[in-house]
């Protein structure tokens, strides 16, 4: 076990959590490409509470969430934080298909300086540990969403993709999908 963890240490450039099968799968530009069966599904529940729970006691603006008669509900949320310059924003979006259960998400992170990188990169790493629980194979998920370091990862049905958008270096989305049941199908939310 001690030398699977060197090893993914030395491949991934981040340490896979104890219990978890970590599969290499490529690297390609700077992305870490990893992927992981858990043995048992530890995805929490979502609804309307935690929507209005994502929020910032300072912000101005609360989170929105609508549903619809069929059970598709939607969450959407702007953080923006002052500071002098350009200005850091989170934008998250997280919808699901049925009642309780979110099927996919966006995370876009506008970065300004390196302080605002530690705190949006804490900021996004809480929201999927309250999306997808503790039970990612990135032990500093924190961190690697402050360094915009590109990843692909999956794992108990999840996959997560970090990615820069377009040319700026300073604005990255993270999006989030789970494999649903087969009756219902998670919308592609790229």
């Amino acid at each position: 076990m001690l030398t699977s963890y060197i090893f993914s240490l030395f491949l991934v450039g981040v340490v896979a959590q104890p219990g978890t099968n970590v599969d290499i799968l490529g690297r390609e530009a700077g992305g870490d490409y990893v992927q992981s069966q858990a043995t048992l599904s530890l995805t929490p529940k979502f609804a309307a509470f935690q929507c209005s729970s994502i929020a910032d006691l300072s912000a101005s603006s609360r989170p929105v969430f609508t549903e619809t008669n069929n059970g598709e509900w939607e969450c959407s949320s702007m953080l923006e934080y002052s500071e002098t310059g350009h200005t850091p924003s989170l934008f998250i979006q997280i919808r699901g298909i049925e009642p309780g259960v979110w099927s996919s998400f966006r995370v876009k992170l506008n970065f300004g300086s390196l302080l605002s990188r530690q705190v949006l990169g804490a900021r996004a790493a809480n929201l999927i540990h309250l999306l997808v629980g503790t039970n990612t194979p990135l032990r500093d998920l924190e961190g690697v969403l402050a360094s915009g370091r590109e990843l692909e990862i999956t794992f108990d049905d999840v996959t997560l993709k970090y990615r820069q958008e377009r040319l700026d270096p300073n604005r990255f989305n993270l999006f989030g999908s789970k494999k649903l049941s087969p009756q219902k199908s998670a919308p592609n939310p790229e």
